[in-house]
């Protein structure tokens, strides 16, 4: 969700998307498609329980899509997870922008009023027409063989039901955001306690699901209840950016993300009382805990500081901790700000290893001179974090750019492409940079690097044009 606050529950964070919608990331985690179809499971006969599991993937995806578009609409990137019962939306990119109160309210409930009138309303009035009816009888009395209108009545179901069910104004349900946005935090807690006891009730009076309503409602009241005797918004989905505003209190708040028949997944967020960390303390700290691998350690440290610090940290965290196309931005932004790139290798090896390192600098050669000039340091940093194929391919998009000096950079590519393990690449880049008006014989002679590259057949004649 967008604003101040940051909605719990805490979710598992995703690697990467596995397909775009108008070009949104959309990732999908199985556990949602056994969820929903453990909810259908007593569906009969038995292809409506698959019938189900497709009806509640579109309709929810269309939902997230609501939000998402709305983003856009606002200037705003965003990207998409469903897990778990349903899914949830956040915004995306180093420029991210704290949305008035009315275009807040909007993007809250833009997911519900898409599900509505997409899908909710045509598909009820589709199961309710004359056709609809004659099919049903037909259906009903056939032995149960495929038909369209049940699927035309799950639709229905699920997108008008469960798009109501996100109005409630209960955190962290679209309707509980929109009760924060207009009343605050404390107050939109208060209300979401309430608000939960009396859903849990009446769902244990008249539905089926009666235990569970009791248990589901329960536990969104129980943590609400934490969070305003914490006085603390709990999560850390959004931990690669510090916040434009500052939340109650003069303390910085963390943006939320857009949960849609949200569930607690993954871990639990605890809040964080410890004293806050210097900030240099905590840079530490973190960079340490990003070498080992461990994300999520690196976005605790940096809350008890209060956020901010190095761009390339922060750039960093959020690619451990994904989606990993968010951090695309953060990194962007922080060489454009910061040419000379990080003070370490970390994020480099980061890059590398989730794959991001070309198309950074693929975003970053497109920026002008001084994005060459950021990929070219890119290209640096990679080969002597030894990740040399990464080196040797961002150092191709750095040549094809034209950087300052393109007889070293084939140089370098040529370097990290005998790291690499491809000799004959390495061979055509010492040509490269041969052709480019490199003229250092005894470097060619010297370099460790290019030991199995002198080893090649066709070496004496690249070698032999810096002779004459």
């Amino acid at each position: 969700m967008t604003g101040a606050g940051l909605a719990w529950p805490t979710l598992t964070c995703v690697a990467r998307a596995h397909f775009r919608i108008f070009g949104i990331p959309i990732r999908v985690e199985p556990f949602f498609f056994i969820v929903v179809a453990l909810f259908g499971i007593r569906l009969q006969p038995l292809w409506l329980v698959f019938a189900f599991v497709g009806v509640a993937f579109v309709s929810v995806l269309v939902h997230e899509l609501g939000h998402a578009i709305t983003y856009r609409l606002l200037g705003q990137r965003s990207a998409i997870v469903l897990h778990g019962f349903g899914g949830f939306t956040v915004p995306a990119g180093g420029g991210r922008q704290v949305l008035s109160k009315p275009k807040s309210v909007m993007v809250s409930l833009s997911g519900a009023l898409t599900q509505l009138l997409l899908l909710g309303i045509p598909a009820r009035v589709l199961a309710d027409s004359q056709a609809g009816t004659e099919e049903h009888i037909r259906w009903f009395f056939s032995g149960q063989g495929f038909s369209w209108w049940p699927i035309a009545d799950l639709m229905a179901f699920v997108s008008i039901w469960w798009a109501l069910f996100n109005l409630l104004p209960i955190r962290p349900l679209d309707g509980g955001h929109v009760a924060e946005t207009l009343f605050g935090f404390q107050t939109a807690c208060k209300l979401s306690i309430g608000a939960a006891i009396i859903a849990g009730f009446v769902t244990f009076r008249s539905t089926s699901f009666g235990l569970f309503g009791l248990l589901y409602f329960g536990l969104f009241a129980f943590l609400n209840y934490r969070d305003l005797r914490d006085d603390q918004q709990t999560g850390t989905f959004d931990v690669d950016a510090p916040d434009a505003a500052a939340g109650r209190g003069g303390r910085a708040t963390r943006r939320r993300s857009h949960a849609n028949l949200s569930v607690v997944t993954g871990r639990e967020a605890i809040p964080d009382l410890t004293p806050r960390l210097p900030l240099a303390e905590a840079e530490t700290r973190a960079w340490n805990a990003l070498r080992s691998g461990d994300g999520g350690r690196a976005a605790s440290i940096m809350r008890q500081a209060g956020d901010g610090g190095n761009r390339f940290l922060r750039a960093s965290i959020a690619l451990v901790t994904g989606p990993v196309e968010m951090s695309d931005d953060l990194f962007e932004a922080a060489y454009r700000a910061e040419p000379a790139g990080p003070p370490n290798l970390v994020p480099a090896t980061l890059l590398a290893d989730a794959g991001r390192a070309v198309p950074v600098a693929t975003r970053l050669v497109a920026a002008g001179r001084q994005g060459v000039e950021a990929a070219s340091g890119l290209q640096t940093h990679l080969h002597y974090a030894e990740r040399f194929r990464a080196a040797a391919e961002v150092g191709e998009q750095v040549f094809a750019a034209g950087p300052q000096s393109p007889a070293q950079t084939a140089f370098e590519v040529a370097c990290s492409w005998a790291r690499a393990g491809n000799p004959d690449e390495a061979l055509r880049w010492v040509e490269a940079a041969v052709d480019a008006g490199f003229r250092a014989p005894g470097l060619l002679d010297g370099e460790p690097d290019l030991a199995p590259v002198r080893a090649l057949p066709g070496w004496p004649a690249v070698r032999s044009r810096l002779s004459a």
